[in-house]
């Protein structure tokens, strides 16, 4: 019947700690202090304040049987670890075991107990990583409650005089206590769930909150955070989608853009970066700032708020930051830092790919230009031989054919343009023949077969090596040259032919052409290839095919390729 008693007076009070842990749990104050990942001093010492009052109203409320007294201090010593993490851990169950060692009796015990309220705590906070995040395997749980009150009476054994009384007490209450308090701790530990599930809800918003601003915003970074007026639109965006009270976005050097809810603007763009974005910068992590200095301008203004900062980083550099502020009670809610984190990461991969976007351009660009004067210097060489051989014999003739010569290089020399419309590419073609006719003759024969007009842009200069290889290598047997030009419109653009009836090109020519290999002085078709695979891509070199009764150079130019 005592047995009975006993037992139903420890059911009582465990159902007491299970009830003040159902209304602490409801607070909001107390599920963002749980959460919260990183806590200052004071939040700790609040929680181990709270969770030390349990561990004494369970001392309190222990229920006597003669030279014992049957608590259940263990499931608020726990409890303060496993929730609260090892310092909180620590402070509850120091509290407690304060508490136990003043006002518990009989003295006998006092010792014993309060040395194992405080390893209560020390367990619970050394499983903390364990068990945190709601992650509760019960079964393990259940062991380590069982554990620790093990502990408890080896700890009666240990500190207890005469032993005797500490073995006969723990052959009493051995039983009941483990089992209980193992169950009880259960049940305290999943009052604390609905924390844990209101957290993966948050954390669904925050994904669907994150995926809309990307939506939003990620375009924006395309020409990177140098372009003020996108950075503006980026800053309205993260306004009008969060809760945040402002927004900076700033480089290196300056801030880009700025935007606020409340009052008038703190930041202003052109002003010099806070010291909290210089120092994300720097480190390249995230950081935040509640307090400034009193003789900061805006300490006033700090007093409501606390600053959120974080890098955006572009292979392992910071390339600017993005600053945010939060009314201060907010500033160590892990759902707002995560979506500040998330949201600079995802701009930072926009940045990188824009970036890499921008340099593959110019790269391309820069290489497109290098193999323009490769050719020209060539064609140069030709022309002036040409214009040389026409002065001895025809003065003025070789005067039209240096003006031509002129006109012809006043489109070289626009060298910043990469396309130009394909009606003014042949017309620096005929141009070239003109030269070569003064110097062939009537050894030299071409036809055109071409619209007037195509509506086509073509890269420059780049029939014009192809015409000057059938001029010089297609001689047929009669010691002629004959060049057919013919343009054909396909339904991605237009096929351009240039044919000779030379000889035909030779194996190892061809061979080096399609692998890329470098062919000695003759630059010009090898340049030509290269650049068309790189404009209209791989499969869209010079196609050519070859006998002994000539050679037809293919070049196909699509619309809209750059």
């Amino acid at each position: 019947m005592q047995e009975n008693r006993l037992v139903f007076e420890l059911i009582l009070n465990i159902a007491l700690l299970v009830l003040i842990a159902n209304l602490i749990s409801k607070f909001r104050l107390i599920q963002n202090l749980i959460l919260q990942e990183r806590r200052t001093f004071t939040s700790q010492a609040f929680l181990a304040v709270v969770f030390g009052g349990m561990v004494v109203l369970s001392t309190y409320t222990g229920i006597d049987i003669g030279s014992y007294s049957l608590n259940t201090r263990v499931i608020g010593a726990m409890a303060a670890g496993l929730l609260g993490g090892p310092v909180v851990g620590l402070y509850a169950s120091l509290i407690g075991a304060v508490y136990v060692y003043l006002f518990s009796s009989p003295r006998a015990f006092a010792m014993a107990s309060a040395f194992s309220t405080m390893l209560f705590g020390l367990l619970g906070g050394g499983f903390y990583p364990y068990f945190q995040r709601g992650k509760w395997k019960y079964q393990d749980l259940f062991l380590l409650a069982c554990f620790a009150e093990v502990c408890d009476m080896v700890c009666l054994l240990r500190f207890t005089v005469p032993v005797e009384m500490a073995l006969n007490t723990i052959l009493e209450i051995s039983l009941p206590m483990i089992l209980l308090n193992a169950s009880g701790i259960l049940i305290f530990i999943s009052s604390f769930n609905h924390v844990f599930i209101q957290q993966d809800i948050e954390r669904s918003r925050q994904l669907h909150q994150v995926s809309g601003l990307a939506k939003k915003c990620l375009p924006l970074l395309l020409n990177g955070i140098g372009d003020q007026d996108n950075m503006e639109k980026f800053a309205e965006i993260i306004l009008e989608e969060t809760d945040w009270a402002g927004v900076v976005i700033a480089d290196r050097n300056m801030i880009i853009a700025c935007g606020q809810k409340e009052a008038e603007k703190n930041f202003h763009a052109g002003d010099k970066v806070p010291d909290i974005g210089i120092k994300v910068m720097e480190s390249g992590k995230l950081a935040t700032m509640s307090q400034v200095p009193v003789t900061s301008p805006w300490y006033e203004w700090m007093k409501e708020y606390s600053l959120v900062a974080a890098p955006f980083m572009i292979r392992d550099q910071a390339a600017g930051c993005l600053i945010v502020w939060v009314k201060k009670q907010w500033v160590f809610r892990q759902s707002e830092l995560e979506l500040h984190q998330h949201l600079v990461d995802l701009s930072s991969y926009q940045l990188a790919l824009s970036e890499l976007e921008r340099q593959k351009d110019m790269r391309q660009k820069a290489e497109f230009k290098a193999l323009q004067f490769q050719v020209n210097p060539h064609f140069l060489f030709n022309a002036l031989n040409t214009v040389s051989c026409v002065c001895r014999e025809n003065p003025g003739r070789a005067r039209e054919l240096l003006i031509i010569l002129a006109s012809y290089f006043r489109y070289n020399l626009n060298s910043e343009v990469y396309m130009v419309p394909f009606e003014e590419e042949m017309e620096h073609v005929r141009d070239y023949l003109e030269l070569e006719k003064a110097r062939f003759e009537e050894n030299l024969i071409v036809t055109y077969d071409v619209p007037k007009e195509t509506g086509l842009e073509i890269p420059t200069l780049i029939l014009q090596p192809i015409v000057e290889n059938a001029v010089r290598y297609g001689i047929n047997r009669e010691g002629k040259r004959i060049v057919a030009i013919r343009a054909e419109e396909e339904t991605e653009g237009y096929r351009v032919c240039i044919q000779d009836q030379g000889r035909g090109m030779p194996d190892d020519v061809l061979k080096k052409l399609k692998s890329g290999q470098a062919m000695g002085n003759s630059v010009g078709l090898s340049n030509v290839h290269k650049r068309m695979k790189s404009i209209y891509g791989e499969e869209n070199g010079l196609k050519i095919t070859s006998s002994e009764e000539g050679t037809c150079v293919e070049l196909r130019f699509m619309e809209n390729s750059l």
